[in-house]
Protein backbone atom coordinates (compact mmCIF):
# COMPACT_ATOMS: atom_id res chain seq x y z
CA UNK A 1 0.00 0.00 0.00
CA UNK A 2 2.74 2.57 0.98
CA UNK A 3 4.38 1.73 -2.46
CA UNK A 4 1.21 2.55 -4.28
CA UNK A 5 0.78 5.56 -2.08
CA UNK A 6 4.47 7.01 -3.01
CA UNK A 7 3.98 6.29 -6.69
CA UNK A 8 0.76 8.30 -7.10
CA UNK A 9 2.37 11.19 -4.94
CA UNK A 10 5.20 10.91 -7.82
CA UNK A 11 2.95 10.72 -10.74
CA UNK A 12 0.85 13.50 -8.84
CA UNK A 13 4.04 15.42 -8.67
CA UNK A 14 5.77 14.95 -12.17
CA UNK A 15 2.30 15.68 -13.57
CA UNK A 16 1.86 19.01 -11.82
CA UNK A 17 5.55 19.81 -12.22
CA UNK A 18 5.96 19.02 -16.23
CA UNK A 19 3.85 21.32 -17.65
CA UNK A 20 4.93 24.26 -15.96
CA UNK A 21 7.78 25.00 -18.69
CA UNK A 22 4.95 25.39 -20.93
CA UNK A 23 3.31 27.66 -18.93
CA UNK A 24 6.10 29.62 -18.12
CA UNK A 25 7.35 30.16 -22.09
CA UNK A 26 4.54 30.53 -23.83
CA UNK A 27 0.73 31.68 -22.65
CA UNK A 28 -2.59 32.42 -24.47
CA UNK A 29 -4.27 34.42 -21.95
CA UNK A 30 -7.78 34.92 -24.30
CA UNK A 31 -9.12 33.08 -27.12
CA UNK A 32 -11.70 34.87 -28.78
CA UNK A 33 -13.81 32.60 -31.02
CA UNK A 34 -16.96 34.10 -33.46
CA UNK A 35 -18.45 31.32 -36.15
CA UNK A 36 -20.36 32.72 -38.62
CA UNK A 37 -23.03 30.43 -40.37
CA UNK A 38 -24.14 30.69 -43.84
CA UNK A 39 -27.35 29.48 -45.50
CA UNK A 40 -25.51 26.60 -47.04
CA UNK A 41 -24.08 25.53 -44.15
CA UNK A 42 -20.81 26.48 -44.10
CA UNK A 43 -18.91 28.18 -41.35
CA UNK A 44 -16.61 31.31 -41.42
CA UNK A 45 -14.41 30.89 -38.36
CA UNK A 46 -12.07 33.60 -36.59
CA UNK A 47 -10.23 33.11 -33.66
CA UNK A 48 -8.54 35.63 -31.75
CA UNK A 49 -5.38 34.99 -29.66
CA UNK A 50 -3.80 37.46 -27.23
CA UNK A 51 -0.79 36.16 -25.20
CA UNK A 52 3.10 35.99 -24.38
CA UNK A 53 4.97 33.44 -26.85
CA UNK A 54 8.59 33.05 -25.66
CA UNK A 55 9.88 29.92 -28.01
CA UNK A 56 8.83 27.53 -30.53
CA UNK A 57 8.36 28.57 -34.24
CA UNK A 58 4.86 27.77 -34.89
CA UNK A 59 1.55 27.91 -33.30
CA UNK A 60 -0.85 25.09 -34.86
CA UNK A 61 -4.67 24.32 -34.58
CA UNK A 62 -5.34 20.20 -34.92
CA UNK A 63 -8.23 19.38 -37.42
CA UNK A 64 -10.85 16.44 -36.76
CA UNK A 65 -12.16 16.86 -40.70
CA UNK A 66 -14.07 14.23 -42.26
CA UNK A 67 -13.18 14.36 -46.24
CA UNK A 68 -16.47 16.65 -47.03
CA UNK A 69 -15.45 19.40 -44.03
CA UNK A 70 -12.56 21.36 -46.51
CA UNK A 71 -11.31 24.22 -45.63
CA UNK A 72 -10.61 27.64 -48.12
CA UNK A 73 -9.73 31.07 -47.78
CA UNK A 74 -6.83 30.80 -44.74
CA UNK A 75 -5.63 34.20 -43.38
CA UNK A 76 -3.68 35.26 -40.45
CA UNK A 77 -2.31 38.25 -39.37
CA UNK A 78 -1.03 40.25 -35.93
CA UNK A 79 -0.25 43.42 -34.71
CA UNK A 80 2.04 44.10 -37.42
CA UNK A 81 0.00 43.42 -40.14
CA UNK A 82 -0.97 40.38 -42.54
CA UNK A 83 0.63 36.97 -43.04
CA UNK A 84 1.21 35.46 -46.63
CA UNK A 85 -0.75 32.37 -47.15
CA UNK A 86 1.69 29.30 -48.72
CA UNK A 87 0.35 26.43 -49.89
CA UNK A 88 2.83 23.66 -48.85
CA UNK A 89 3.58 24.22 -45.44
CA UNK A 90 7.42 22.85 -44.34
CA UNK A 91 7.32 21.69 -40.17
CA UNK A 92 10.90 21.96 -40.80
CA UNK A 93 11.29 24.93 -41.93
CA UNK A 94 13.12 27.57 -39.29
CA UNK A 95 11.43 30.59 -37.09
CA UNK A 96 13.17 33.02 -39.89
CA UNK A 97 11.62 30.68 -42.33
CA UNK A 98 8.01 30.37 -40.99
CA UNK A 99 8.00 34.22 -40.04
CA UNK A 100 4.51 36.08 -41.62
CA UNK A 101 3.71 32.77 -43.07
CA UNK A 102 0.64 30.42 -42.56
CA UNK A 103 -0.64 27.64 -44.25
CA UNK A 104 -2.26 23.84 -43.80
CA UNK A 105 -0.67 21.29 -43.34
CA UNK A 106 -1.89 17.55 -43.85
CA UNK A 107 -2.83 14.85 -41.27
CA UNK A 108 -3.97 11.06 -41.03
CA UNK A 109 -7.27 12.64 -39.40
CA UNK A 110 -7.95 16.05 -41.19
CA UNK A 111 -5.10 18.95 -41.58
CA UNK A 112 -3.33 21.24 -39.45
CA UNK A 113 -3.58 24.91 -39.33
CA UNK A 114 -0.21 26.29 -39.17
CA UNK A 115 1.47 30.36 -38.69
CA UNK A 116 4.55 31.51 -37.39
CA UNK A 117 5.17 32.55 -34.35
CA UNK A 118 7.35 35.59 -35.98
CA UNK A 119 8.21 37.69 -33.10
CA UNK A 120 8.61 36.61 -29.70
CA UNK A 121 6.66 38.37 -26.67
CA UNK A 122 3.22 40.00 -26.33
CA UNK A 123 1.31 38.83 -29.40
CA UNK A 124 -1.96 39.05 -30.50
CA UNK A 125 -3.06 36.60 -33.43
CA UNK A 126 -6.17 36.89 -35.68
CA UNK A 127 -6.96 33.26 -37.64
CA UNK A 128 -9.56 33.76 -39.99
CA UNK A 129 -11.08 30.63 -42.52
CA UNK A 130 -14.04 29.02 -44.42
CA UNK A 131 -15.18 25.44 -43.39
CA UNK A 132 -17.63 24.26 -46.34
CA UNK A 133 -20.52 21.57 -45.30
CA UNK A 134 -20.07 22.24 -41.48
CA UNK A 135 -23.02 22.13 -40.66
CA UNK A 136 -25.71 18.46 -41.72
CA UNK A 137 -28.47 18.40 -42.60
CA UNK A 138 -30.61 16.18 -40.67
CA UNK A 139 -34.18 14.34 -40.72
CA UNK A 140 -35.48 15.92 -37.65
CA UNK A 141 -32.92 19.11 -36.96
CA UNK A 142 -29.85 21.18 -38.93
CA UNK A 143 -27.07 21.03 -37.03
CA UNK A 144 -23.15 19.73 -35.79
CA UNK A 145 -21.63 19.09 -32.74
CA UNK A 146 -17.91 21.11 -33.28
CA UNK A 147 -15.38 21.13 -31.79
CA UNK A 148 -13.84 24.76 -30.98
CA UNK A 149 -10.70 24.39 -28.76
CA UNK A 150 -8.77 21.22 -28.64
CA UNK A 151 -8.21 18.87 -25.66
CA UNK A 152 -4.53 18.29 -25.21
CA UNK A 153 -2.88 21.47 -26.17
CA UNK A 154 0.76 22.18 -24.79
CA UNK A 155 -0.39 26.17 -24.33
CA UNK A 156 -3.92 26.24 -23.22
CA UNK A 157 -5.83 29.36 -22.88
CA UNK A 158 -6.72 30.92 -19.88
CA UNK A 159 -10.45 32.41 -21.03
CA UNK A 160 -12.04 31.19 -24.25
CA UNK A 161 -15.62 32.50 -25.85
CA UNK A 162 -17.10 31.52 -28.53
CA UNK A 163 -19.74 33.44 -30.27
CA UNK A 164 -21.97 31.30 -32.92
CA UNK A 165 -23.98 33.74 -35.43
CA UNK A 166 -26.12 33.48 -38.51
CA UNK A 167 -24.71 35.23 -41.35
CA UNK A 168 -27.87 36.81 -42.97
CA UNK A 169 -28.30 38.45 -39.54
CA UNK A 170 -31.26 36.23 -38.38
CA UNK A 171 -31.63 36.20 -34.08
CA UNK A 172 -30.66 32.52 -32.67
CA UNK A 173 -32.87 32.31 -29.90
CA UNK A 174 -34.30 29.58 -27.39
CA UNK A 175 -37.03 29.17 -29.87
CA UNK A 176 -35.75 28.03 -32.74
CA UNK A 177 -32.73 26.12 -31.71
CA UNK A 178 -31.14 23.98 -28.93
CA UNK A 179 -27.33 23.98 -27.62
CA UNK A 180 -25.35 22.29 -25.47
CA UNK A 181 -21.61 22.30 -24.00
CA UNK A 182 -19.02 20.10 -23.33
CA UNK A 183 -15.35 19.98 -21.85
CA UNK A 184 -15.41 23.24 -19.69
CA UNK A 185 -15.99 24.85 -16.92
CA UNK A 186 -18.58 27.30 -17.92
CA UNK A 187 -22.07 27.32 -19.53
CA UNK A 188 -23.46 28.10 -22.72
CA UNK A 189 -26.70 30.47 -23.45
CA UNK A 190 -28.74 32.23 -26.00
CA UNK A 191 -27.74 36.08 -25.73
CA UNK A 192 -28.10 39.18 -28.15
CA UNK A 193 -29.53 36.87 -31.17
CA UNK A 194 -26.24 34.36 -30.38
CA UNK A 195 -24.90 31.10 -29.00
CA UNK A 196 -22.46 32.32 -26.04
CA UNK A 197 -20.21 30.07 -25.02
CA UNK A 198 -17.89 30.89 -22.72
CA UNK A 199 -14.95 29.48 -20.04
CA UNK A 200 -15.64 30.32 -15.99
CA UNK A 201 -11.91 28.48 -14.91
CA UNK A 202 -8.52 27.72 -17.16
CA UNK A 203 -8.25 25.30 -19.16
CA UNK A 204 -6.19 22.05 -18.81
CA UNK A 205 -4.87 19.57 -21.04
CA UNK A 206 -7.55 17.64 -20.68
CA UNK A 207 -10.17 20.29 -21.03
CA UNK A 208 -12.03 21.52 -24.68
CA UNK A 209 -14.76 22.95 -25.70
CA UNK A 210 -17.39 21.58 -27.80
CA UNK A 211 -20.48 22.85 -28.74
CA UNK A 212 -23.63 21.28 -30.24
CA UNK A 213 -26.63 22.53 -31.55
CA UNK A 214 -29.53 22.78 -33.60
CA UNK A 215 -31.80 24.78 -35.83
CA UNK A 216 -35.24 23.97 -36.43
CA UNK A 217 -36.03 22.72 -40.16
CA UNK A 218 -36.23 25.99 -42.65
CA UNK A 219 -33.70 28.33 -41.59
CA UNK A 220 -30.88 27.12 -43.92
CA UNK A 221 -30.35 24.74 -46.67
CA UNK A 222 -27.39 23.12 -45.65
CA UNK A 223 -25.46 21.32 -48.46
CA UNK A 224 -24.51 18.13 -46.77
CA UNK A 225 -27.29 15.98 -46.16
CA UNK A 226 -27.00 13.13 -44.05
CA UNK A 227 -29.74 10.12 -43.84
CA UNK A 228 -29.77 9.93 -40.14
CA UNK A 229 -31.57 12.46 -37.35
CA UNK A 230 -30.13 15.08 -34.85
CA UNK A 231 -31.51 13.12 -32.69
CA UNK A 232 -28.71 10.24 -32.91
CA UNK A 233 -26.04 13.05 -32.71
CA UNK A 234 -27.33 14.19 -29.88
CA UNK A 235 -27.53 10.99 -28.09
CA UNK A 236 -23.86 9.88 -29.14
CA UNK A 237 -22.82 13.44 -27.44
CA UNK A 238 -24.67 13.21 -24.33
CA UNK A 239 -22.81 9.99 -23.64
CA UNK A 240 -20.31 10.11 -20.40
CA UNK A 241 -21.72 13.98 -19.77
CA UNK A 242 -23.94 14.99 -17.13
CA UNK A 243 -27.37 15.86 -18.83
CA UNK A 244 -30.41 14.16 -18.53
CA UNK A 245 -28.93 13.02 -15.12
CA UNK A 246 -31.79 14.83 -12.42
CA UNK A 247 -30.55 12.69 -9.64
CA UNK A 248 -28.17 14.31 -7.97
CA UNK A 249 -27.00 11.24 -5.93
CA UNK A 250 -26.30 8.81 -8.93
CA UNK A 251 -23.42 7.42 -9.41
CA UNK A 252 -22.12 6.48 -12.79
CA UNK A 253 -18.58 6.13 -11.66
CA UNK A 254 -16.65 4.88 -8.48
CA UNK A 255 -15.69 7.01 -5.58
CA UNK A 256 -12.35 5.92 -5.99
CA UNK A 257 -12.46 6.39 -9.81
CA UNK A 258 -13.92 10.07 -9.37
CA UNK A 259 -11.58 10.83 -6.85
CA UNK A 260 -8.62 9.89 -9.24
CA UNK A 261 -10.14 11.52 -11.98
CA UNK A 262 -10.03 14.40 -10.07
CA UNK A 263 -7.06 14.50 -8.58
CA UNK A 264 -5.66 14.00 -11.99
CA UNK A 265 -7.77 15.75 -14.40
CA UNK A 266 -8.41 19.12 -12.06
CA UNK A 267 -6.95 19.85 -9.30
CA UNK A 268 -2.84 19.12 -10.03
CA UNK A 269 -3.03 20.93 -13.57
CA UNK A 270 -4.84 24.10 -11.98
CA UNK A 271 -3.25 23.86 -8.82
CA UNK A 272 -0.28 26.65 -9.63
CA UNK A 273 -3.27 28.88 -10.69
CA UNK A 274 -5.43 28.58 -7.45
CA UNK A 275 -2.72 28.92 -5.50
CA UNK A 276 -2.00 32.39 -7.21
CA UNK A 277 -5.79 33.69 -6.71
CA UNK A 278 -5.60 32.18 -3.21
CA UNK A 279 -2.88 34.72 -2.99
CA UNK A 280 -5.03 37.40 -4.58
CA UNK A 281 -8.01 36.28 -2.03
CA UNK A 282 -5.17 37.55 0.84
CA UNK A 283 -4.45 40.86 0.01
CA UNK A 284 -8.67 41.09 -0.67
CA UNK A 285 -9.33 39.91 2.78
CA UNK A 286 -6.27 42.44 4.48
CA UNK A 287 -7.55 44.93 2.25
CA UNK A 288 -11.28 44.52 3.47
CA UNK A 289 -10.11 44.23 6.98
CA UNK A 290 -7.98 48.21 7.01
CA UNK A 291 -11.52 48.99 5.76
CA UNK A 292 -13.36 47.93 8.74
CA UNK A 293 -10.68 48.83 11.02
CA UNK A 294 -11.14 52.77 9.52
CA UNK A 295 -14.86 52.65 9.65
CA UNK A 296 -14.78 51.12 12.81
CA UNK A 297 -18.29 50.47 15.10
CA UNK A 298 -21.87 51.59 13.57
CA UNK A 299 -23.87 51.44 16.76
CA UNK A 300 -27.35 52.64 14.83
CA UNK A 301 -29.17 50.51 12.08
CA UNK A 302 -27.60 51.20 8.71
CA UNK A 303 -28.43 52.60 5.49
CA UNK A 304 -31.03 54.76 7.13
CA UNK A 305 -32.89 51.82 8.20
CA UNK A 306 -33.69 50.40 5.02
CA UNK A 307 -33.72 46.29 5.37
CA UNK A 308 -33.57 46.01 1.69
CA UNK A 309 -30.59 48.24 0.67
CA UNK A 310 -28.77 46.67 3.73
CA UNK A 311 -29.15 43.12 1.95
CA UNK A 312 -28.52 43.90 -1.69
CA UNK A 313 -25.10 45.42 -0.41
CA UNK A 314 -24.62 42.43 1.77
CA UNK A 315 -24.98 40.57 -1.05
CA UNK A 316 -22.72 42.02 -3.34
CA UNK A 317 -19.65 41.89 -0.15
CA UNK A 318 -20.42 38.58 1.06
CA UNK A 319 -22.10 39.82 4.71
CA UNK A 320 -25.47 38.03 4.19
CA UNK A 321 -26.35 34.79 2.31
CA UNK A 322 -28.59 35.04 -0.86
CA UNK A 323 -32.34 34.51 0.11
CA UNK A 324 -31.51 35.88 3.91
CA UNK A 325 -34.03 38.41 3.59
CA UNK A 326 -36.83 35.65 3.48
CA UNK A 327 -36.08 34.58 6.94
CA UNK A 328 -36.46 38.65 8.15
CA UNK A 329 -39.68 38.83 6.22
CA UNK A 330 -41.16 36.00 7.94
CA UNK A 331 -39.68 37.43 11.55
CA UNK A 332 -41.39 40.94 10.63
CA UNK A 333 -44.84 39.13 9.98
CA UNK A 334 -45.05 37.49 13.30
CA UNK A 335 -43.82 40.76 14.28
CA UNK A 336 -46.77 42.50 13.06
CA UNK A 337 -48.93 39.94 14.28
CA UNK A 338 -49.97 38.62 10.66
CA UNK A 339 -48.34 35.35 11.46
CA UNK A 340 -49.21 33.40 14.99
CA UNK A 341 -46.61 30.20 15.95
CA UNK A 342 -49.06 27.59 17.07
CA UNK A 343 -47.46 23.97 18.89
CA UNK A 344 -49.05 20.88 18.38
CA UNK A 345 -48.02 17.31 19.57
CA UNK A 346 -48.39 14.45 16.87
CA UNK A 347 -48.00 10.94 18.16
CA UNK A 348 -46.13 8.90 15.61
CA UNK A 349 -44.35 5.70 15.84
CA UNK A 350 -44.60 3.12 19.17
CA UNK A 351 -46.83 6.30 20.61
CA UNK A 352 -43.98 8.49 20.70
CA UNK A 353 -44.82 12.30 20.13
CA UNK A 354 -43.26 15.18 18.92
CA UNK A 355 -43.66 18.87 18.69
CA UNK A 356 -44.46 20.48 15.87
CA UNK A 357 -44.66 24.22 15.14
CA UNK A 358 -47.32 25.79 12.55
CA UNK A 359 -48.09 29.38 11.20
CA UNK A 360 -51.80 30.21 11.70
CA UNK A 361 -52.41 33.73 9.51
CA UNK A 362 -54.16 35.47 11.90
CA UNK A 363 -54.58 38.23 8.73
CA UNK A 364 -53.31 41.36 7.34
CA UNK A 365 -52.64 44.35 9.15
CA UNK A 366 -52.50 46.91 6.19
CA UNK A 367 -52.03 50.11 8.32
CA UNK A 368 -48.42 48.53 9.31
CA UNK A 369 -47.35 46.78 6.36
CA UNK A 370 -45.44 47.54 3.62
CA UNK A 371 -45.27 46.78 0.04
CA UNK A 372 -43.04 43.28 0.87
CA UNK A 373 -45.16 42.80 4.00
CA UNK A 374 -48.53 42.49 1.87
CA UNK A 375 -46.49 40.58 -1.38
CA UNK A 376 -44.74 37.59 0.79
CA UNK A 377 -48.41 37.63 3.18
CA UNK A 378 -50.10 37.37 -0.28
CA UNK A 379 -47.64 34.42 -0.79
CA UNK A 380 -48.11 32.52 2.10
CA UNK A 381 -51.83 33.13 2.15
CA UNK A 382 -52.46 31.21 -1.10
CA UNK A 383 -50.09 28.08 0.56
CA UNK A 384 -51.87 28.14 3.55
CA UNK A 385 -54.93 26.88 2.04
CA UNK A 386 -58.68 27.03 3.60
CA UNK A 387 -57.51 26.11 7.18
CA UNK A 388 -54.64 29.43 7.30
CA UNK A 389 -52.19 27.37 8.74
CA UNK A 390 -48.66 26.81 7.54
CA UNK A 391 -47.47 23.23 7.75
CA UNK A 392 -44.11 21.56 6.49
CA UNK A 393 -44.93 19.66 4.15
CA UNK A 394 -47.78 22.35 3.20
CA UNK A 395 -44.58 24.46 2.22
CA UNK A 396 -42.72 22.08 1.11
CA UNK A 397 -45.06 21.15 -1.87
CA UNK A 398 -45.90 24.76 -2.44
CA UNK A 399 -41.98 25.89 -2.54
CA UNK A 400 -41.47 23.12 -5.25
CA UNK A 401 -44.49 24.04 -7.38
CA UNK A 402 -44.34 27.95 -6.72
CA UNK A 403 -40.61 28.79 -6.43
CA UNK A 404 -40.82 31.79 -8.62
CA UNK A 405 -43.09 33.74 -6.16
CA UNK A 406 -40.49 33.00 -3.21
CA UNK A 407 -37.96 33.95 -5.98
CA UNK A 408 -39.88 37.15 -6.79
CA UNK A 409 -39.89 37.88 -3.63
CA UNK A 410 -36.04 38.25 -3.39
CA UNK A 411 -35.55 39.49 -6.06
CA UNK A 412 -38.00 42.48 -5.15
CA UNK A 413 -35.91 43.30 -2.26
CA UNK A 414 -32.54 43.22 -4.40
CA UNK A 415 -33.97 45.54 -6.51
CA UNK A 416 -35.52 48.02 -4.03
CA UNK A 417 -31.89 47.89 -2.45
CA UNK A 418 -30.16 48.74 -5.18
CA UNK A 419 -32.66 51.51 -6.18
CA UNK A 420 -31.79 53.03 -3.05
CA UNK A 421 -27.71 52.53 -4.15
CA UNK A 422 -28.22 54.19 -7.40
CA UNK A 423 -29.74 57.22 -5.76
CA UNK A 424 -26.85 57.37 -3.55
CA UNK A 425 -24.52 57.02 -6.25
CA UNK A 426 -23.02 54.47 -3.97
CA UNK A 427 -20.98 52.11 -6.95
CA UNK A 428 -19.31 52.93 -10.07
CA UNK A 429 -19.74 49.35 -11.24
CA UNK A 430 -22.11 46.56 -10.30
CA UNK A 431 -20.27 43.53 -10.37
CA UNK A 432 -21.57 40.14 -7.48
CA UNK A 433 -19.24 39.67 -5.35
CA UNK A 434 -17.85 43.32 -5.55
CA UNK A 435 -14.74 44.92 -4.93
CA UNK A 436 -14.52 47.43 -2.77
CA UNK A 437 -13.09 49.57 -5.66
CA UNK A 438 -16.07 49.49 -7.18
CA UNK A 439 -17.64 51.71 -4.61
CA UNK A 440 -18.28 55.50 -4.98
CA UNK A 441 -17.45 57.72 -1.49
CA UNK A 442 -21.01 57.48 -0.63
CA UNK A 443 -20.92 53.51 -0.98
CA UNK A 444 -18.05 53.08 1.21
CA UNK A 445 -19.69 55.22 3.84
CA UNK A 446 -22.88 52.85 3.45
CA UNK A 447 -21.07 49.75 3.57
CA UNK A 448 -18.66 51.00 6.41
CA UNK A 449 -22.35 51.87 8.33
CA UNK A 450 -23.49 47.92 7.29
CA UNK A 451 -20.02 46.16 7.77
CA UNK A 452 -19.57 48.52 11.57
CA UNK A 453 -22.95 47.05 12.69
CA UNK A 454 -22.00 43.51 12.10
CA UNK A 455 -18.91 43.84 14.06
CA UNK A 456 -20.94 45.71 16.81
CA UNK A 457 -23.32 43.07 17.39
CA UNK A 458 -20.49 40.37 16.83
CA UNK A 459 -18.28 41.76 20.02
CA UNK A 460 -21.82 43.15 21.94
CA UNK A 461 -20.72 41.74 25.03
CA UNK A 462 -16.88 42.65 25.16
CA UNK A 463 -17.26 46.38 23.90
CA UNK A 464 -16.86 48.67 27.41
CA UNK A 465 -19.18 51.32 26.38
CA UNK A 466 -22.28 50.51 27.50
CA UNK A 467 -25.45 52.33 27.16
CA UNK A 468 -29.25 52.56 26.76
CA UNK A 469 -28.89 53.51 23.63
CA UNK A 470 -29.37 50.39 21.61
CA UNK A 471 -32.73 49.39 24.46
CA UNK A 472 -35.56 51.10 22.12
CA UNK A 473 -34.47 49.38 18.73
CA UNK A 474 -33.23 46.02 20.31
CA UNK A 475 -35.66 43.69 18.51
CA UNK A 476 -34.64 45.72 15.36
CA UNK A 477 -30.81 44.91 16.30
CA UNK A 478 -31.62 41.30 16.56
CA UNK A 479 -33.43 41.49 12.92
CA UNK A 480 -30.55 42.67 11.38
CA UNK A 481 -28.78 39.98 13.36
CA UNK A 482 -30.91 37.34 11.63
CA UNK A 483 -29.75 39.21 8.44
CA UNK A 484 -25.80 38.28 9.29
CA UNK A 485 -26.68 35.13 10.08
CA UNK A 486 -25.14 35.98 13.85
CA UNK A 487 -28.95 36.13 15.63
CA UNK A 488 -28.79 33.41 18.34
CA UNK A 489 -25.47 34.94 19.22
CA UNK A 490 -26.53 38.69 19.94
CA UNK A 491 -29.81 37.20 21.25
CA UNK A 492 -27.72 35.67 24.10
CA UNK A 493 -25.53 38.51 24.74
CA UNK A 494 -28.36 40.59 25.59
CA UNK A 495 -30.10 38.34 27.34
CA UNK A 496 -26.70 38.67 29.76
CA UNK A 497 -26.19 42.44 29.52
CA UNK A 498 -29.76 42.96 30.17
CA UNK A 499 -31.78 41.08 32.44
CA UNK A 500 -34.62 43.39 32.08
CA UNK A 501 -35.12 42.07 28.74
CA UNK A 502 -34.19 38.53 29.01
CA UNK A 503 -37.95 37.49 29.03
CA UNK A 504 -38.80 39.66 25.83
CA UNK A 505 -35.53 38.59 24.48
CA UNK A 506 -36.34 34.44 24.87
CA UNK A 507 -39.84 35.10 23.49
CA UNK A 508 -38.33 37.11 20.30
CA UNK A 509 -35.53 34.66 20.06
CA UNK A 510 -38.73 31.47 19.70
CA UNK A 511 -39.88 33.83 17.02
CA UNK A 512 -36.49 33.87 15.05
CA UNK A 513 -36.18 30.29 15.66
CA UNK A 514 -39.46 29.91 13.95
CA UNK A 515 -39.01 32.64 11.43
CA UNK A 516 -35.32 30.83 10.57
CA UNK A 517 -36.92 27.33 10.07
CA UNK A 518 -39.68 28.14 8.18
CA UNK A 519 -37.47 30.28 5.89
CA UNK A 520 -34.81 27.38 5.45
CA UNK A 521 -37.78 24.86 4.61
CA UNK A 522 -38.94 27.45 1.94
CA UNK A 523 -35.50 28.45 0.57
CA UNK A 524 -34.00 25.13 0.38
CA UNK A 525 -37.08 23.67 -1.83
CA UNK A 526 -37.20 26.61 -3.49
CA UNK A 527 -33.44 26.08 -4.99
CA UNK A 528 -34.20 22.32 -5.57
CA UNK A 529 -36.78 23.28 -7.54
CA UNK A 530 -34.96 25.68 -9.58
CA UNK A 531 -32.06 23.75 -10.08
CA UNK A 532 -34.56 21.15 -11.17
CA UNK A 533 -35.66 23.39 -13.70
CA UNK A 534 -32.28 24.63 -14.72
CA UNK A 535 -31.43 21.16 -15.09
CA UNK A 536 -34.29 20.39 -17.63
CA UNK A 537 -33.94 23.44 -19.56
CA UNK A 538 -30.08 22.96 -19.64
CA UNK A 539 -30.78 18.97 -21.01
CA UNK A 540 -33.40 19.95 -23.67
CA UNK A 541 -31.33 22.60 -25.02
CA UNK A 542 -31.74 25.78 -23.50
CA UNK A 543 -28.56 26.76 -22.43
CA UNK A 544 -26.74 27.03 -18.82
CA UNK A 545 -24.00 24.99 -17.29
CA UNK A 546 -21.86 23.14 -19.55
CA UNK A 547 -20.75 19.14 -19.10
CA UNK A 548 -17.25 18.04 -18.61
CA UNK A 549 -17.59 14.56 -19.63
CA UNK A 550 -19.42 13.67 -23.18
CA UNK A 551 -19.28 15.81 -26.28
CA UNK A 552 -18.37 12.72 -28.70
CA UNK A 553 -18.94 12.27 -32.41
CA UNK A 554 -17.58 15.99 -32.55
CA UNK A 555 -15.87 17.25 -36.11
CA UNK A 556 -13.86 20.21 -36.20
CA UNK A 557 -11.11 20.66 -34.04
CA UNK A 558 -9.56 17.36 -32.71
CA UNK A 559 -6.64 16.92 -30.03
CA UNK A 560 -3.36 18.67 -29.29
CA UNK A 561 -2.37 21.96 -30.45
CA UNK A 562 -0.46 24.73 -29.33
CA UNK A 563 2.77 25.69 -30.00
CA UNK A 564 5.69 23.82 -30.73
Amino acid sequence: MRIRVSGWILCSILLFALPLPAYAANQVNTMEIQALVYEDGSMRITQSWSGSFEEGTESYIPMHAPDYLTIRELTVFDQYGSYDTVSDWNLDWDFAEKARKCGIHPTDSGYEICFGISQYGQNHYTISYQLDQAIGGYSDRDGVNFRFVNDGMNTTPTDVTVQIQLADGTPITDAIADVWGFGFAGEVAFENGSIIARTDAPLSTQNHVTVLFALDKGILSPSRQEAGSFEEVRKQAFEGSDYDNTDSTAEDVSTVDAMVSILLFLVLPIGLILWIRKLKKKRAENKRQRFEERFGYFRELPNEGNLSATYALGRMFDVCEEGAILATGMLRLIQLGCLSPVETQETGFLGKTRETVSLRLTGSQHDKMNEYDEYLYTVLESAAGSDATLQAKELERFAEQKDTLLRAYIQKHDSGGRAYLNQKHCLNRWNLPAKLTDLTPSGEQELGELIGLKRYLEDFSLIAERSVAELPIWRELLTYAMLFGIADQVAEQMKELYPVLSSEVSDYSQSMATAYSYHDLLYRNMKQAEERREQETRSGGGGGIASFGGGGGFIGGGSGGGTR
